[in-house]
């Protein structure tokens, strides 16, 4: 990619992120986002369809980015705790959290929700890959599936509380959701 293009774009993506840490990304429009990345309207639409589609890219570049942070951390390595990845990840959405509202919110982007969950399949794939299995397991896809749903929704609903709990808390929250905090009595024999 031209790099003229690369730091236009790169100038929106960060131009909507700041906007939408002082106001509701439905109330933001293009003009405000092209005034405030020093762009006109036009240089907008010779890049991104609508806001949506920006978002998007501002998002799956936050989700590139995180993800060579933690390769470079080793946090992704077959050894490393998951619950580190989480908590990285939930830390930009807590630094972010009236734009993940408004995503993940009743009236959010169904396309940014899709691509969100698509990225955290292939996470929980790549680390499920390393994982020692049961021989009457699910298919991997169908795990990495329920755990993306299941992750998103914890998302959804510590983004709903008043104040917000901290990252550290709701990773853990998480952990315990995704590996069973439901204990469950002994089965009786059957006679």
């Amino acid at each position: 990619m031209d790099p003229r293009i690369a730091r236009t774009r790169a100038s929106m993506q960060t131009a909507l992120l700041e906007l939408c840490r002082e106001q509701e990304y439905a109330d933001l429009s293009v003009s405000d986002i092209a005034e405030a990345s020093g762009i006109n309207r036009s240089t907008f639409y010779q890049h991104y369809a609508d806001k949506e589609a920006l978002l998007a890219d501002a998002l799956d570049g936050f989700v590139e980015s995180a993800a060579a942070q933690l390769e470079a951390e080793k946090l992704n390595a077959p050894d490393a705790d998951p619950r580190a990845m989480i908590q990285k990840f939930l830390e930009h959405v807590r630094e972010n959290a009236a734009l993940y509202r408004t995503v993940l919110g009743p009236t959010g982007s169904p396309v940014i929700v899709a691509n969100l969950r698509e990225r955290v399949i292939a996470l929980a794939l790549s680390g499920l890959s390393q994982a020692p299995r049961r021989a009457d397991s699910p298919p991997l896809n169908i795990v990495a599936a329920g755990i993306a749903g299941s992750f998103i929704s914890v998302m959804r609903e510590w983004l709903s509380m008043k104040p917000l709990p901290s990252a550290d808390r709701v990773t853990e929250w998480a952990w315990l959701t995704l590996t069973g905090a439901v204990t469950r009595p002994e089965t009786a024999p059957v006679d």
